[in-house]
Parts: C-alpha cells; sequence; structure tokens
C-alpha cells in the first residue's frame, strides 16, 4: 500500500480548516448576512427593464459566487478515520529449568488417562515416565484453537525462566480494524495509537505460534520472574505462569503474588509433574582409584542414594552388585559386565545417603571400569540413575622404584623398609648412612652407593628422605633432586628428625631443600629455641586432621568422612616436631599439631605440594611406627605408607616418561560451574616450555568432545591455566593435546564429573501448595496441565478503542477534478452574470 492509499483507508471525514471559533462564528455568519442583505437590495434598485425573475437570477449568480468565495477561504477539508481495538498483554512464563527435562512416573492412574487424552499422547509412555514434562507442555500449547482463544484477550509474550529470565517471543491479539467512527479530534486516543504502535515496533520476536521450551536452567526463580513481569506491567492484564513450584530463589513468590493483587493483574498457574513425593534409589557417585597393581587389594568406593519422604516406602535393604568390565585390546571395545560383588545394604530409616566399598583384587593387567548397580524398587521414580560407571582403572605390572635414605635405623625406618621390602609392588633400594661400610645395605635391589647423577636418581620413582644426615650430600645432590622432581615428575618425601633436620635445613650448602620443602622453615635460632620448648613439655602433642582434607589420598582410611575422621582422632598423638614457620601458601596442609585445627600458630605435622611436575610430601614428625598396634595386624600403619608411596607416584607414569600433569580443583562439579584447569608442561627436553598456549581437549564419555586453550602463566615457564564451564552432564577426561606426538610424551589425562544442579535435583516434585497460594492471592486460579483448556475462558478482557485519522488535506489538493471545480465555477458563475447582466442592458 503506498502513501496515498494509506490515507484513504477508514472512514472519509470532511471538517472545516479555517472555520473560527467561540464568538467567531456569529461574525462570520453576520458578515455572510449582510453580503446576502446587500446583494438583494441592489438588484432591487436596477433598472425596470429587466424582469423581476431575472433580477433574482443575477442575484442568486451573484449570492452562489460569493458564498463560493467564503467556503474557499474557510477551507474545506477531508480525512480519513479509523477505530482500533488495542488489547493488553498476557505473559506466559514458562519454567525452563532442568526439571521440566525430567519424566514423571505419575501414580494417580486416574490423572495419567486424563492427561493423555487431553494432549493425545499415550497413557503408557506418560505413566513410565519416558514423556518429559517439557514435551508434554509443548505439546498442550500447540492447539492453535487455545493460542486464539488466549489472542483475543491480548498479545501473548512468552518469557522462559530459570535462575534469570529470557523474553523468546511475542505473539499479537486478534485484533479487528475500524469497527467504528469515532470522535477525530480526540488527541488522547491519537497518543494511545502512537504508545502501541511505538512498543510493537520495538519488538524483534513477532510469532503467530508458541515456541518449544527448552528446559536448561540452573534454578527456579519464580520470584524473579513475577517481578519483572509486574515492573512492567502498564499495559499487562494476566499472567500465565507454568511451573513445577520447587522454587529455589532467595525471596518469596508470594510476595510478588500480593503485589500482583495491588495492581488487579491477575496470576494464573499450570502446574506441571507429579504431586506424589519422589520415591527412588540412585546410585550418585562411583570412585575407584587410577592405578593399582597385580594382586593388590584396593576399594571401589559408592553413594547411594535414597529419596522418598515416607520411610514407609522404603525397603529395608536392598541389592547392590558390583560389576566389572575390562578394555579388550583388540578389539577396542570393553568385554562383557560381570558381577565380582553383591551386598544387601540397609537403607536409612527416612532416606537419605549411604557409602558402600567393595574391596577387590585384580591379578591380571589392563584397564578395567566397574559399575555399581542397585535393584529397582517398587514405584520407583527414576530407573535410570540406579547404576553408575566409574572412571578407569589401570591395574599395571611395572613395580614401583622406591629409594629409601635414612640418617640412622630409627624405628620408622625399620618399620617402613620391612613394610615396602615385602610388598609385591615395590622395588625398595635401601641407603642407610650409618651402616657400616662391610655390610650390604637392605632392600630388594641392594646398591653399593649413594645415587648421585640424574640418570641414576632418574631410575627411580619415589625418594623418601628420613632425617638424613647432611655431611653424605652437597649443592649438586640437591639440585639433582630438584630436577628429579621438577623435570622427571618424582615424588619426593622428607620425614623431620631430632638428630639432623635441623642441620640439613640451615646448611648453607644445602639451601636449595627450602626449594623443595613445602613448608617454611626459620633459621638455627629459631629452630633451637622452638625445639627446647617442645621438648620441655614432655607431653604428647595434640596431633589434628585439617577435616577438609580427610578424603585426600594420603590420610582416607576409609570411605566415609566420619568414619575417617573417628578413626584418625584415635590414632596415637606424637611427641616430637620440628618446628616451622608456616607451611607455603601453595602448599595443602593434611595435619597439623596444635589445640585447634586450622588456628594461627598451629605447626604443620605434614603437608604436601608441587615442585614443576613432581609431587612432595612433608612429614615434621617421626613416630609412625606407634600406629602399628591400631586395627588388625598394624593395617592403618600399613594402609598410610603405602599410600604415601601411591599419591607420590600419581603424577608420573613408571618409566617417568610423561611430559607433565593436568589437575583441577575438584573431582565433582554442577552444571554450570567453572572448571579452573592448572597444568605443568615440559618440552621434548624435559625443560619446562615457554609455548604460549597449549590446547586441551575435553572428551566425555559419549565421545563428544570439545578444546580449551591452556595460557602460559607470565614468568612462570612450564605453569599453564585454563577453564571452561561446565555445559553437560556426565563424566570428562581432560589431557593436553600434542598434535602429531602421542604415546608416552602424552600429559597423563584427569578425569572429572559434571552433576546437576543440587537444588534441581533434589527438589522436582510438583509443589501444588507453593502454586496455589500464588494464583490465590493475585486474584487467578490453579490448573493442572490436563485443565489448560478451561483457562483462556476465565482469562479477562479489557480493550482499548484507540482511533488513527489521516492529515486533514483541502478537498482540491485530494483529486485534480477538485481543483479544476474550485477554479472554473466561479468563473463560469461570474462569466453567465455579466453576459444576462449585458444582454439586458443593466449597469
Amino acid at each position: 500500500m503506498d502513501g496515498d492509499q494509506a490515507e484513504r483507508s477508514g472512514t472519509p471525514t470532511m471538517q472545516w480548516a479555517n472555520l473560527p471559533e467561540s464568538w467567531g462564528v456569529f461574525v462570520l455568519l453576520a458578515i455572510v448576512g449582510l453580503i446576502c442583505f446587500c446583494v438583494f437590495w441592489l438588484y432591487r434598485r436596477e433598472q425596470h427593464t429587466c424582469p423581476m425573475p431575472i433580477k433574482w437570477l443575477l442575484a442568486s449568480l451573484r449570492l452562489v459566487v460569493l458564498l463560493l468565495l467564503v467556503g474557499m477561504l474557510l477551507k474545506p477539508s477531508m480525512f480519513y478515520q479509523q477505530i482500533n481495538e488495542i488489547k493488553p498483554n498476557i505473559d506466559l512464563l514458562r519454567d525452563a529449568s532442568m526439571s521440566f527435562g525430567r519424566g514423571d512416573r505419575y501414580r494417580d492412574q486416574a490423572f495419567v488417562g486424563q492427561l493423555a487424552g487431553s494432549l493425545n499422547i499415550n497413557a503408557d509412555q506418560i505413566a513410565d515416565g519416558t514423556v518429559l514434562r517439557s514435551m508434554m507442555l509443548n505439546k498442550a500449547l500447540d492447539n492453535p484453537q487455545w493460542v486464539s482463544a488466549v489472542r483475543d484477550k491480548g498479545s501473548i509474550q512468552v518469557v522462559d525462566f530459570s535462575d534469570g529470565t529470557e523474553k523468546i517471543a511475542v505473539i499479537p491479539a486478534i485484533v479487528e480494524s475500524n469497527i467504528v467512527e469515532d470522535d477525530p479530534d480526540d488527541e488522547d486516543q491519537n497518543d494511545k495509537l502512537d504508545e502501541v504502535a511505538d512498543a510493537d515496533a520495538g519488538e524483534s520476536k513477532i510469532r503467530d505460534s508458541i515456541p518449544e521450551l527448552v528446559p536448561n536452567g540452573l534454578g527456579t526463580d519464580i520470584w524473579l520472574a513475577l517481578r519483572e513481569s509486574l515492573d512492567n506491567a502498564s499495559n499487562l492484564s494476566s499472567i500465565l505462569l507454568v511451573s513445577d513450584g520447587q522454587h529455589n530463589g532467595s525471596e518469596d513468590p508470594v510476595e510478588m503474588a500480593i503485589r500482583a493483587s495491588g495492581l488487579d493483574i491477575p496470576i494464573y498457574v499450570i502446574g506441571v509433574g507429579d504431586p506424589n513425593p519422589p520415591r527412588n534409589i540412585s546410585v550418585a557417585e562411583v570412585f575407584v582409584r587410577n592405578r593399582t597393581y597385580p594382586d593388590e587389594p584396593f576399594e571401589i568406593e559408592a553413594l547411594l542414594q535414597a529419596s522418598s519422604f515416607d520411610a514407609a516406602n522404603l525397603p529395608d535393604q536392598i541389592s547392590v552388585e558390583l560389576l566389572e568390565q575390562r578394555f579388550n585390546e583388540n578389539t577396542g571395545n570393553l568385554d562383557a559386565e560381570r558381577v565380582v560383588k553383591s551386598e544387601n545394604v540397609n537403607m536409612p530409616e527416612n532416606g537419605g545417603r549411604v557409602r558402600i566399598d567393595f574391596g577387590h583384587t585384580v591379578n591380571q593387567p589392563g584397564r578395567y571400569v566397574y559399575t555399581v548397580r542397585a535393584e529397582t524398587i517398587e514405584n520407583e521414580i527414576n530407573i535410570a540413575d540406579n547404576a553408575r560407571q566409574s572412571g578407569e582403572l589401570e591395574v599395571v605390572d611395572e613395580k614401583v622404584r622406591v629409594l629409601l635414605i635414612s640418617g640412622l635405623p630409627s624405628w620408622d625406618y625399620q618399620q617402613v623398609q620391612r613394610l615396602l621390602q615385602r610388598d609385591q609392588t615395590i622395588d625398595l633400594s635401601c641407603w642407610l648412612q650409618s651402616m657400616d661400610q662391610s655390610r650390604p645395605q637392605e632392600g630388594n635391589t641392594p646398591i653399593s652407593r649413594l645415587p648421585r647423577t640424574i640418570e641414576e636418581l632418574g631410575q627411580y620413582n619415589v625418594v623418601l628422605l628420613m632425617d638424613p644426615d647432611p655431611q653424605e650430600f652437597d649443592a649438586e645432590w640437591i639440585e639433582t633432586l630438584k630436577v628429579f622432581c621438577r623435570n622427571k615428575a618424582g615424588g619426593v618425601l622428607y620425614m623431620a628428625g631430632p638428630q639432623f633436620t635441623g642441620e640439613f635445613v640451615t646448611l648453607n650448602r644445602l639451601k636449595g631443600i627450602r626449594d623443595v620443602l613445602p613448608v617454611r622453615v626459620g633459621d638455627s635460632q629459631f629452630i633451637d629455641s622452638s625445639d627446647a620448648l617442645s621438648l620441655a613439655a614432655g607431653n604428647d602433642g595434640d596431633m589434628l586432621v585439617v577435616r577438609h582434607n580427610l578424603d585426600h589420598p594420603v590420610l582416607s582410611f576409609h570411605s566415609d568422612p566420619a568414619e575417617n575422621e573417628k578413626r584418625w582422632k584415635a590414632m596415637p598423638n606424637i611427641y616430637w616436631n620440628f618446628p616451622t614457620l608456616s607451611a607455603k601458601p601453595t602448599a595443602r596442609v593434611l595435619m597439623e599439631r596444635g589445640k585447634q585445627a586450622g588456628a594461627d600458630g598451629n605447626a604443620p605435622l605434614i603437608a604436601t605440594g608441587r615442585l614443576g611436575a613432581g609431587t612432595v610430601l612433608y612429614m615434621g614428625f617421626q613416630g609412625t611406627w606407634k600406629w602399628r598396634p591400631a586395627g588388625i595386624q598394624a593395617q592403618f600403619f600399613d594402609r598410610f605408607w603405602i599410600q604415601v608411596v601411591r599419591y607420590l607416584i600419581e603424577n608420573r607414569s613408571l618409566q617417568g616418561s610423561k611430559r607433565g600433569f593436568i589437575d583441577s580443583d575438584k573431582t565433582e562439579y554442577e552444571l554450570g560451574d567453572r572448571i579452573m584447569f592448572v597444568a605443568r608442561v615440559l618440552n621434548e627436553q624435559f625443560a619446562p616450555s615457554d609455548e604460549a598456549t597449549y590446547s586441551t581437549k575435553i572428551t566425555n564419555q559419549d565421545g563428544r568432545s570439545q578444546q580449551m586453550e591452556m595460557q602460559l602463566l607470565p614468568g612462570n615457564s612450564g605453569q599453564y591455566e585454563g577453564n571452561v564451564i561446565a555445559s553437560r552432564t556426565g563424566i570428562f577426561q581432560a589431557t593436553i593435546d600434542f598434535g602429531e606426538q602421542s604415546g608416552d610424551e602424552l600429559i597423563e589425562p584427569i578425569t572429572y564429573r559434571v552433576v546437576p544442579p543440587k537444588v534441581e535435583s533434589n527438589a522436582f516434585w510438583l509443589n501444588e501448595k507453593l502454586l496455589k497460594e500464588v494464583a490465590e492471592k493475585s486474584g487467578g486460579q490453579y490448573f493442572r496441565l490436563d485443565e489448560i483448556e478451561k483457562l483462556p475462558e476465565v482469562l479477562p478482557k479489557r480493550v482499548q478503542r484507540v482511533s488513527f485519522k489521516s492529515p486533514a488535506r483541502p478537498l482540491w489538493d485530494w483529486n485534480q477534478y477538485f481543483r479544476m471545480a474550485a477554479f472554473l465555477l466561479p468563473v463560469i458563475l461570474l462569466s453567465a452574470e455579466w453576459a444576462i447582466r449585458k444582454w439586458y442592458k443593466l449597469m
């Protein structure tokens, strides 16, 4: 439609543009009357040679011309007027949280039948939970008749909300144009039409149908969604809220319902989900170490979650199976599952978590994964989470080479030497500095001299230093130890002792040992004074395990943190510890001596840190041999020291050829968390790399992968950082991608898990109580999903009629014939009057 056609749409209306107002109208009428009187009075005085009818004719012609001129002076104009029906907005707020991405196993079969009938979905699929909430809602809203019925009441503004809001689409109302004439001079109506036109022009997602819901939100904040709608309520008539009612925001949505009532904006709520409390058994977590050795006992730890709000619904016991699968190197696939353990687990009285430890051994090298599977209980809400798979366990047949160096044959040295020498997975070499040179050194592989070069030291995976005598060491050996740890990813333990440690860490030639240790040590005067005070006290010290580090591999005696803490509290305390200033900022303190864990002034007893690619463990005391009576056959003493050795080789392959490590701050994240990675990368010469970036490949269990860039930290060769958002759930593995290089040069990968947010996974049933209260307080109404057809009938209909008129234009501007008539008609009339006058010989 061009501009002229647009101006001529609607009802044509005339007006006088120059018509005087108020008293001016009477003046105009008086002037017109005076002109009429003068014309007729003059023609009455004309000569009697002209008949009276001719005089009347002449007077009429002259009067018509004068009236035409007066009419042209008043400027007759015409405009087209259109009356539009303006309908308000209706906000459709849809819950887009992850809880709408799950299915409900409805227990009310009558309700299932009603849902199936209203949505035209198979009732069996609804009952077994395969139809997701979002699918049912999308099906309900994909109804042209229902959408049209709502559009008859107003424009539908579709807004999805979770922990935030997103405006998805606008579906215009059904509007009839030009329904009635109205006052063309009503400026208020014209202003309203302009406002509506501006608002419509600002929408960028105009549609004629409701788009599908995509449930990927990390929370459910109903209060926020209602507040944002009410903050923009200038043309809002009502709110349609679709949710399961599991609000996990910080504010109360009922407050917004009361505010909506004050604004006369009712909230109509559509509840989606099963209102019955959940009944479910799930395997929430399965953990197994990354590496073990043939015939070495290890544990698979599982976390079982029992959910029910009716304790009577839970069985007293359920059966849990441990299944093993071995990776077949020939086919590249996992072999068939094999049940290796089965236990009956007592369930908590009111639901909750249960930890299960499966003790196991494997005698064949290879790669294995384990699945923990719980039996299905009656009317279980979700059977898909009854089984979970662990990460990969590698059973290696190489022995760990350990070099044990001690200044004196202390009780700790003797007991540790015997333990490691009889362990089938460890190849031990000992260097007891006080040993008579005529006697052979102990160990599985005896040595005749202390290894001094990096080639000699690099043959070992772990070096254990138990209060070494400084007389046999020099600066060059300390530098070799640094290279072993930093570049060869070797593990180092330093156990302080009362005989030599004070001299070892303060000698100038051995000052490099301070760079290795994860603690800060003082000078000789500080050590002597602190040591004297400690010995003078003469009491056993309080050995405090730092509670948030109880799950550390060195301290883990039991998978249950409470049991683990109980075990450590029962361990014998210590008599002496080496005085230190503090732990280094990058260290992780596992145990300290003091009155209160974490208090200022406590002395670190066990601390761990990194030096380059290697791991360092500091033990500031002796006396672990006192732990042997704890447990059965020294089980906790043995386990502690074996765990120390395993931990120290965690970041190094048995061949010592891995080029660093990649690590994350946690092993489990919630969806939406930022995952921080740190890496230590060496070049082909096993020196710290100076490459600006390294690409990291992140792969999950279904084979999909993504890339992330690790950036070199300024001024820190070989140290890299990167981060990524946890955008999918599952088990993931991250490793540095070296491109064409592979095999032994690869970084040891790290495995982590991404789980749904607890606020969405812990509460997902339909909270009808809250939703009904929101509807009631606002003056609205609550509907079940199968009753959604009734909703358009109760929506208020609030319509505004707004007038639009085209600009007024003189009649002679609308058409060329009007222009010709406006010019020719006075000329013709005046010519006719002049001719008649001449014919009758008038003046």
